[in-house]
C-alpha cells in the first residue's frame, strides 16, 4: 500500500499549485462568460482546479503515473460532450467544449509542476477564443460557393380527420409533380376538434420559396383542405 507523507512544503507547493490552476481556468472564463458562451468562468475555474488536483495526487505518495493523465483527459471528455447540441440540421457546442478540453489541461500542466507551460496555454486558449473568430468572415468570402445545396421546407395542411388519406395521397401527388423531394410525412389530431394536421418535410436544390408557395396554393384550393401554410427550415454546417 502507498503512503504518504504530509510536510509543510510540499502542502504549500499543492497550495499554490491549486491556487494558479483555479486563478487561470478564470482567466479563460471571463473571455467565455464575457461573450455569452454556455458556459462562464466557475465552470473553467473547476475544470483547471480539479484537472490539477487530481494530478497532484502522485506527488503526494511520492511517485509519477502518467496513466492517471489519461485518465483525467477521458472524464473532462465526457464533460465537453455534454456541451455539443443539436439544433436542427446545425451543430453548437462544439468551441466550448473543446474550450473546457483544453482548460483541463492547462490543470494538468500546473499539476506537474509546469508553470510557464500552463501560463502560455492559457494565454494562447483566449487569444484563439477572442482573434480567431474574427477570421471567418475572411475565410468565408473566399470560400468557394457551394452548388445544388437542398433547402429543406415544412408543409402544414389542415383538414378533417376523414378525409386525411385523401390530402396525403394529394399532398404526394403535388410534391411529385413540383419535383420536389419527401423527406417525411405525418399526420396530428389537434386537441378538441375532428381536424388534423397533415405535415410533410420538402427538399429541393437550392432555396425556391416561389415553387413551394405554388405547391400550398395548388392544394389550398380543394374545398377539403381547411389552410395551409409552409416554412424554411434553416440550416447550418
Amino acid at each position: 500500500m502507498l503512503e504518504h507523507t504530509v510536510t509543510l512544503t510540499g502542502t504549500l507547493v499543492i497550495t499554490i499549485k491549486l491556487l494558479v490552476a483555479l486563478s487561470l481556468g478564470c482567466l479563460i472564463g471571463i473571455e467565455r462568460q464575457w461573450r455569452q458562451r454556455y458556459t462562464g468562468v466557475t465552470t473553467y475555474a473547476l475544470v483547471a482546479l480539479g484537472a490539477a488536483t487530481y494530478t497532484s495526487l502522485p506527488s503526494l505518495y511520492g511517485t509519477v503515473d502518467l496513466r492517471l493523465a489519461g485518465q483525467v483527459v477521458t472524464g473532462i471528455g465526457f464533460l465537453g460532450a455534454g456541451l455539443i447540441m443539436k439544433e436542427g440540421q446545425s451543430v453548437r457546442g462544439l468551441g466550448t467544449a473543446a474550450t473546457v478540453w483544453s482548460t483541463g489541461a492547462v490543470g494538468m500542466l500546473i499539476g506537474n509542476g509546469m508553470w510557464i507551460e500552463a501560463v502560455e496555454a492559457a494565454v494562447l486558449i483566449s487569444v484563439a477564443n477572442v482573434f480567431l473568430p474574427r477570421f471567418n468572415g475572411f475565410f468565408d468570402r473566399f470560400a468557394p460557393t457551394e452548388q445544388n445545396v437542398d433547402s429543406f421546407y415544412s408543409v402544414r395542411l389542415r383538414c378533417s380527420a376523414h378525409e386525411e388519406p385523401t390530402i396525403r395521397t394529394k399532398l404526394l401527388q403535388t410534391i411529385t409533380a413540383k419535383k420536389l423531394r419527401l423527406q417525411s410525412l405525418e399526420s396530428h389530431n389537434l386537441a378538441d376538434t375532428s381536424d388534423v394536421v397533415v405535415e410533410a418535410v420538402v427538399y429541393g436544390s437550392d432555396k425556391n420559396n416561389v415553387l413551394v408557395e405554388s405547391l400550398v396554393g395548388d392544394l389550398i384550393i380543394s374545398p377539403l383542405v381547411f389552410s395551409g401554410s409552409w416554412t424554411l427550415i434553416e440550416t447550418s454546417d
